[in-house]
């Protein structure tokens, strides 16, 4: 009865050692990594920039306008004058969170002032939108 056990013992055994390596031949494939194709994609929608033109400014009286980005597909992530310039004591001011940008400050200087504010999102998942609004400023 022992020789029987024994033998039954090492069938076991082999079988194990089969069915494990086995396992582990075909079981361990390796799995392809997938390969993201991210196409980022253009907004077909322009920034909405406004308003349409601003208030004017009294020297030395603080003023402040605010200006307002919407239709973006993503937060607006800059704010700057790409042309022209504001009057001096006046400075655009964009705050992180807050789709647009603030002037503020006291004009120290009389005069017509012509500038441009610029906008640009995040890309996130799609390309960054951009804009931009030419501004006139009557600082009296």
């Amino acid at each position: 009865m022992r020789g029987v056990l024994n033998r039954l013992v090492r069938i076991l055994s082999a079988l194990t050692v089969l069915i494990l390596s086995t396992a582990c031949t075909y079981g361990a494939r390796a799995v392809p990594t997938p390969t993201f194709n991210y196409i980022f994609t253009p907004s077909l929608i322009s920034l909405k920039i406004e308003p349409g033109s601003l208030p004017d400014a009294q020297v030395g009286a603080d003023y402040e306008a605010e200006i307002r980005v919407s239709d973006n597909a993503t937060p607006v992530n800059n704010a700057a004058i790409s042309s022209g310039t504001l009057p001096a004591g006046l400075e655009l001011v964009f705050v992180d969170h807050v789709d647009g940008a603030k002037i503020s400050g006291v004009p120290e200087e009389k005069g017509t002032f012509t500038f441009t504010v610029s906008f640009s999102c995040f890309s996130t998942m799609v390309i960054g939108q951009t804009g931009e609004k030419d501004y006139v400023l009557v600082v009296k």
